[in-house]
């Protein structure tokens, strides 16, 4: 059958299946259609987190932010229904089918700042650093709730690994550190 794990439609016609067979692939859950032309074998050595590494995968630019970094990070107990990329303003990309995902545009210096690579077996994904992800809660506070963002930093003020230098400087440079020291000085 398919020797990698994702394949495109090219390669699966080259290989002798027809666009009806991948179609019918899909319907019997044989295949996932990530996105126009891109597809992944089911069942094939899924480690934790293979969202992001499909997203990865059909979107390079994308970065793992806001809810669902703060679940990775465990810096909050809640658990998103879909995943939250950012990718730099201007970026075009095609229709995501799978997984379920909430694309977030962000400014040169806000996407640049904070990125981690995350390695897991042959494909990695990225992800923002705990700093950025708390500093992003903050920015914003006003779409997923004051409550997840205070609880993320009260988690990352539990890290015995936290840098609260480092929390200002990412602060600052996503203009949300007057906001973040107020809260710090409540919390501490």
């Amino acid at each position: 059958m398919i020797s990698d794990k994702y394949i495109n439609t090219k390669d699966l016609i080259s290989n002798g299946y027809h666009t009806r067979e991948i179609k019918e692939m899909s319907e019997k859950n044989m295949i996932i259609r990530i996105k126009k032309g891109l597809y992944r074998k089911v069942g094939v050595n899924e480690p934790e987190h293979q969202g992001y590494i499909d997203l990865a995968v059909a979107i390079p630019k994308g970065v793992v932010c806001l809810l669902s970094a703060v679940s990775y990070h465990e810096l909050s107990t809640v658990n998103p229904g879909n995943i939250s990329i950012a990718i730099p303003h201007g970026t075009r990309i095609q229709k995501i089918y799978y997984p379920p995902v909430k694309i977030y545009l962000f400014s040169a210096d806000m996407y640049t700042t904070g990125i981690e690579d995350v390695k897991r077996g042959k494909y990695s994904f990225k992800i923002y650093s705990k700093e950025k992800t708390v500093c992003d809660c903050f920015r914003y506070r006003n779409k997923i709730g004051i409550d997840i963002s205070k609880e993320s930093l009260r988690e990352y003020l539990r890290l015995k690994n936290r840098n609260i230098v480092k929390l200002l400087e990412v602060a600052k440079i996503c203009r949300v550190k007057p906001i973040i020291e107020q809260w710090l000085n409540a919390l501490v």
